[in-house]
């Protein structure tokens, strides 16, 4: 009787675990994306499957099968919080099985565009997928105070109206984010190489 038992606790065991693994292991990018969807604002984050999917539909781009080579340009992205450089992470816009136009290679900073179709993208678009919050008045969790300021520059200009920005070859987009009372040397330039 106990081995019968036994058997029956394994059987049962095993059982739940192969419709936990199957619901859980089985959704679809959608899904992925709504359970997922919940790490915003993190620099070091890399969306990824249904949740980078959710965003790219967020921010209007489609996933490509393939890097497009229609247009194929590129630019260099710094963000400064508070003096201290952000690591812009390697993969943003990639995934297993398709990639979204608009992505990084490498930890860099230099954005990829790479599309089927000669079209403007947008440095909001870029911030969607990534599932960073930007507009004039934040970057991140970090929002225009009474004691802090956000300037975007490119070019080491600064411009308003960031979020409708369109990408353009080589620029050199920089956020800076710190002191009201700070004056930042703006980034005017980025050495691009490699043919890029």
């Amino acid at each position: 009787m106990k081995k019968i038992i036994t058997i029956t606790v394994i059987v049962l065991a095993a059982l739940g675990a192969a419709v936990l693994l199957f619901v859980y292991g089985n959704k679809t990018p959608q899904q992925e994306a709504a359970q997922n969807d919940t790490v915003i604002n993190d620099f070091s984050h890399v969306p990824g499957g249904g949740q980078l999917l959710g965003n790219m539909q967020k921010a209007g781009l489609e996933a490509l099968s393939s890097e497009g080579t229609a247009m194929h340009i590129h630019q260099h992205l710094d963000i400064v919080i508070n003096g201290k450089p952000v690591s812009i992470p390697a993969d943003i816009g990639v995934a297993s099985g398709f990639i979204s136009a608009i992505h990084t290679h490498d930890g860099s900073g230099i954005l990829h565009i790479e599309s089927p179709v000669k079209k403007d993208f947008t440095l909001s678009q870029f911030f969607k997928e990534w599932n960073v919050d930007f507009d004039d008045s934040r970057i991140g969790s970090f929002a225009v105070d009474q004691n802090h300021k956000l300037i975007m520059a490119v070019n080491g200009v600064p411009i308003t109206n960031t979020q409708n920005y369109v990408l353009k070859a080589h620029d050199e987009i920089e956020i800076w984010y710190g002191n009201k009372t700070d004056n930042p040397n703006l980034i005017k330039d980025y050495s691009f190489i490699g043919g890029l």
